[in-house]
């Protein structure tokens, strides 16, 4: 559906040569830099589709973007400098589309407004559904805006999200733009579009005497307009018009600013308090692990003590067992006239404890077990006459010198 179209060599435009390109010098940055294709959306236009979104209790609405597509040095570069709304659109299996009064509208606001410049996207504004790309947008982009650098622009003014999708490098599927840019410069045919379409509510007059007036003027400015302008001539705002335009957009930039930063102080607020409890949770974790390895120390410490108690109180039992057993020789050697110090060294080698080996059990861990290390292996092997340290089996009883 392009019958709108002339047929000169300029497809997408309208009547007037191209103005020289400039870059603006006032930009800023919306996410991040698409290498690609780089979008700048002039101040005036972004501003005015957002209300435009919000008008009419914030229904679903399509617009058209103009501007001029441009390359530089071998990069795309998107210039979008008006938008058109798009009055008399249909909804056609769901989705609202245009029609062919929309495209007819849209033709007449490039020639009245738009001169020299080029159809290049269009908008689907969604209060309260997000900046997602629905199915049916994409069919409906492929079908009326086939050119590789035509975009569509998702709004969603409700929520204040927007974005840009864009052709992928086989032109057959669309893809979202990692970024965009808008800048700021004197944008006359976007202020008069705006000033004779203005989708902002006008303030209620105070008392009934000042809304007659106001009344009673526009009817008198309506007036003067058709009778010097004719019908196809439109009154041209006033520079006091103009400024006061520019005024009103500015504020609204200046408070999405301030809503903007406000927000941003609230999230570095509540990351701050966030962080604070966490080192409050991490320092109380540390004392409680702290105070259990204390704890685990005084455990362990215990335990060898108990462990060494358990040792001498098992030494003294086999003490007195050893004793039992060689009370009869102690008597009987106590009745000789010998004396004890001159008994032979072979008979104080005999003396000592029995310990019956229990399964497991090696003359290393005897010895360990009687003189604390290993080197009473030796004296066990002595006294009991044995040639090899892993010759002993399980009950085989042993004299402990």
């Amino acid at each position: 559906m392009r019958y709108y179209f002339d047929g000169d060599s300029n497809l997408y435009g309208y009547h007037s040569e191209e103005k020289p390109f400039t870059f603006p010098t006032k930009v800023k940055q919306m996410g991040a830099v698409d290498h690609r294709r780089k979008i700048y959306v002039e101040d005036y236009v972004y501003t005015y589709l957002y209300q435009y979104g919000k008008s009419h209790s914030c229904t679903e609405k399509v617009a058209a973007m103009v501007g001029r597509q441009i390359e530089i040095d071998g990069e795309e570069i998107l210039m979008i400098c008006g938008a058109i709304q798009g009055k008399d659109a249909t909804e056609e299996n769901g989705t609202l589309t245009f029609s062919a009064a929309t495209w007819e509208y849209v033709g007449s606001q490039m020639d009245k407004y738009f001169q020299g410049m080029t159809l290049v996207g269009w908008v689907h504004c969604q209060p309260g559904f997000g900046a997602f790309l629905m199915s049916k947008d994409e069919a409906f982009h492929k079908l009326y805006f086939q050119e590789p650098w035509q975009v569509l622009f998702v709004v969603d003014p409700v929520d204040k999200l927007d974005t840009f999708y864009i052709y992928n490098e086989e032109a057959d599927v669309l893809r979202q733009a990692k970024g965009y840019f808008v800048y700021y410069e004197k944008n006359e045919e976007m202020q008069e579009y705006m000033l004779d379409h203005s989708v902002v509510k006008p303030k209620e007059a105070k008392n009934p005497e000042e809304k007659q007036e106001n009344e009673e003027q526009e009817k008198v400015e309506k007036e003067e307009t058709k009778s010097q302008e004719g019908p196809r001539r439109r009154r041209r705002p006033t520079p006091e018009e103009r400024i006061d335009a520019a005024q009103e957009i500015r504020r609204v930039l200046q408070r999405r600013a301030k809503e903007a930063e406000a927000a941003q102080r609230s999230k570095y607020t509540m990351l701050t308090s966030v962080s604070c409890i966490l080192c409050v949770i991490c320092l109380c974790l540390g004392y409680g692990l702290f105070s259990n390895l204390n704890r685990l120390e005084d455990l362990e410490t215990k335990m060898a003590m108990v462990q060494d108690s358990y040792t001498v109180l098992a030494e003294n039992v086999e003490d007195v067992k050893v004793q039992a057993a060689f009370a009869p020789r102690m008597t009987a050697a106590a009745g000789e006239e010998t004396e004890e110090t001159e008994e032979p060294e072979e008979t104080q080698k005999t003396e000592g404890r029995i310990h019956v080996v229990e399964a497991g059990e090696t003359l290393g861990s005897i010895s360990q077990k009687y003189y604390g290390d290993g080197n009473g292996v030796e004296k066990i092997m002595n006294a009991n006459g044995l040639d090899n340290p892993n010759h002993i089996v399980c009950g085989q009883e042993l004299l402990i010198p």
